[in-house]
């Protein structure tokens, strides 16, 4: 479901040998425009390993922090690919917990950037914890209400930016 605009836009690429071969690398860059992370996934259903991340820590990085603006509303999402689905003001935190020791979290309290938290139907209670450290910090949540078995990946980017559009206020 990834259109070339895709490709070119977050820069993804495939190996025909070694260790990354028969893999989609999505790369992240920092500010700077250095590389700072990547991640590989298989584009084999069987395969025993869908996933191979840079040995980076997370906590560390902003997954293509070139691309965000902190001033407008910001979009969380789980992964790469996630990501490309999204709005285009997104992020991706691989995977589903945000640590207040973060890079992620200390830009986003710092600009008090408003969020909407559109993690996968499953990871409710991980949602209402992000959602609660972001709001104890002062910024605006909203919550994605994501269909049952489902999320922003398996959607198309029209029905993503519906469901984002439709976020509920998160509130205690």
């Amino acid at each position: 479901g990834l259109s070339e605009s895709d490709m070119w836009r977050f820069c993804l690429g495939t190996v025909r040998t070694g260790a990354y071969r028969r893999r989609i690398i999505f790369p992240s860059f920092d500010l700077d425009g250095e590389l700072n992370y990547f991640v590989a996934r298989s584009i084999d259903k069987d395969s025993k390993r869908k996933y191979v991340n840079a040995r980076s820590k997370k906590s560390e990085i902003i997954f293509n922090e070139y691309l965000i603006d902190f001033k407008s509303e910001l979009v969380i999402v789980e992964g790469p690919f996630d990501l490309v689905k999204s709005a285009k003001n997104s992020v991706c935190i691989l995977g589903s917990s945000i640590s207040k020791n973060s890079y992620l979290f200390k830009r986003i309290v710092h600009n008090q950037t408003p969020v909407v938290i559109a993690l996968d139907y499953d990871m409710r209670e991980k949602t209402q914890k992000i959602a609660r450290l972001l709001s104890d910090y002062g910024c605006s949540v909203r919550i994605a209400n994501i269909p049952e078995d489902n999320d922003i990946g398996d959607m198309s980017k029209i029905q993503a930016q519906e469901i984002i559009d439709d976020s509920s206020l998160w509130s205690r």
